[in-house]
């Protein structure tokens, strides 16, 4: 097994505010899961600026110029912890292939969207037969906790709430112009509207919600960010939350002050699943066993050490952590073609997955082109996931547990959707689990968790 990374960590020196020079941002959790006015004002009093206060999980954002600032927080009598935030690199994969559609429907199509006979995932997951049975997911609300959206996309309007959208990076709003088409390819999977543009979504009269929590030219995104991200997606009336996040090599865990950036994350999670918002991850792309989670660990000199790594958001209490399969050379057998193989680069475990879904695959050895519906293209590439990337009508091919985890979302969606918008996250993940195809050995696996997931067996069972 290639040798893990260290996950990219360094803390945030960056706003720089009327008292002081440069300050930094910290993460205050409280001992209680509320943040009352007075304990806000006894941090104040130390000179800190209250950026944002979290009274519903007991956190508040701080920026604070003062290098006492932890020691003065700690003395407060409320405060269970005081650290710095700190900026984590996510793995975000561009789309390999770009492509726009020119809104002709291909020959022998089975949808008048150009390009729906691009999107095997649906097919493998039955999306179709979840459609035909009357359930298209309206009524359920999907947040994607992001690199924001190409809010002009002509698939994604349709069905984005902009009043509900929100950005957590600071001097960035949740739409993109520029830089990673991420969010919206996730997003595209989710809920691409089914109006005979491009494609469409598992789910595709949900209603959309963009939160942006990672910087879509760097690809890093901060504790708070995600913590706020989930807090105002379960305020906004989410019934899912999509994470396509994962750190790369995995998030360290054992120091005190990382534990407690987790522990706040945590206290997010379980305000939204009282919410009733079921929260979906992404596994993670290191190709990494979760049963048996360390790796080492080197530095530049050379030094290495055996550390305890973990998916990250995936392995936190109460989110659906979602691998990724995918075919080889599906254009060589269209009518045969096993969807189901495990991405070499997915992460797996029996302890830590709960379901797999499709994500692309990119292992077919090969290098010769084939050609569908007049779209020519190496036959790997048909082999990952379709969906909307740039611009008013752009669309591209990409692969990774990120793009796994919104097939699932969209399911989850479908369900809420015929249960009248409204269902507890344990409801929802028990029919998710009574339906999904059980692949592997029986019961639960390292690969597919309970079974790769299945739309129309979730809406008609």
């Amino acid at each position: 097994m290639q040798q893990i990374a260290r996950a990219i960590v360094m803390a945030l020196g960056v706003f720089g505010y009327a008292g002081g020079a440069h300050a930094t941002t910290y993460v205050v959790t409280a001992n209680s899961n509320s943040f009352d006015g007075q304990l806000a004002r006894k941090l104040e009093a130390t000179g800190a600026r209250i950026v944002a206060t979290l009274p519903q999980i007991g956190v508040a954002i701080v920026e604070s110029d003062n290098p006492a600032f932890v020691s003065l927080a700690g003395r407060i009598p409320a405060v269970r912890s005081a650290v710095a935030d700190v900026a984590i690199h996510y793995d975000l994969p561009a789309a390999a292939e770009q492509i726009t559609a020119d809104y002709a429907n291909p020959p022998a199509s089975g949808d008048n969207d150009s390009f729906f006979d691009f999107q095997w995932g649906h097919a493998a997951i039955d999306a179709a037969g979840a459609w035909n049975a009357g359930y298209r997911g309206a009524g359920a609300t999907v947040a994607v906790l992001d690199s924001g959206v190409y809010c002009a996309h002509l698939d994604i309007i349709p069905n984005l709430n902009t009043a509900k959208s929100a950005s957590f990076v600071a001097g960035q709003t949740y739409c993109n112009t520029s830089g990673s088409t991420h969010g919206t390819h996730v997003m595209g999977t989710i809920g691409a509207a089914d109006n005979g543009i491009g494609t469409i979504g598992v789910a595709p009269e949900a209603e959309l919600i963009a939160v942006k929590v990672l910087n879509p030219v760097t690809g890093s995104g901060s504790f708070a960010a995600i913590i706020q991200g989930i807090v105002h997606a379960a305020d906004a009336d989410a019934d899912v939350i999509n994470m396509s996040l994962g750190v790369n090599g995995g998030l360290q865990v054992g120091g005190s002050e990382v534990a407690e950036l987790v522990n706040a994350t945590a206290r997010a999670v379980r305000y939204a699943n009282k919410q009733n918002a079921t929260v979906v991850a992404s596994a993670g792309n290191d190709g990494r066993d979760l049963d048996h989670d360390s790796g080492r660990v080197c530095d530049t000199d050379g030094t290495c050490t055996t550390v305890n790594l973990r998916s990250f958001p995936g392995q936190l209490p109460g989110v659906i952590t979602v691998s990724a399969l995918g075919p080889q050379a599906w254009l060589k057998n269209p009518t045969g073609t096993d969807f189901d193989i495990r991405a070499s680069y997915s992460n797996y475990g029996q302890s830590a997955i709960h379901f797999g879904a499709p994500g692309g695959n990119y292992d077919y050895p090969g290098t010769e082109n084939c050609t569908f519906k007049g779209i020519l293209r190496a036959c790997w590439v048909w082999d990952m996931v379709f969906s909307t990337t740039s611009g008013t009508s752009g669309y591209g091919w990409s692969a990774g547990t990120s793009m796994a985890a919104p097939h699932v979302s969209g399911v989850a969606a479908l369900i809420i959707g015929k249960h009248g918008g409204e269902l507890s996250p344990a409801a929802v993940e028990r029919i998710l689990r009574a339906s999904a195809d059980d692949l592997g050995k029986p019961g639960n696996d390292a690969t597919f968790g309970a079974g790769r997931v299945n739309a129309q067996r979730a809406v008609t069972q």
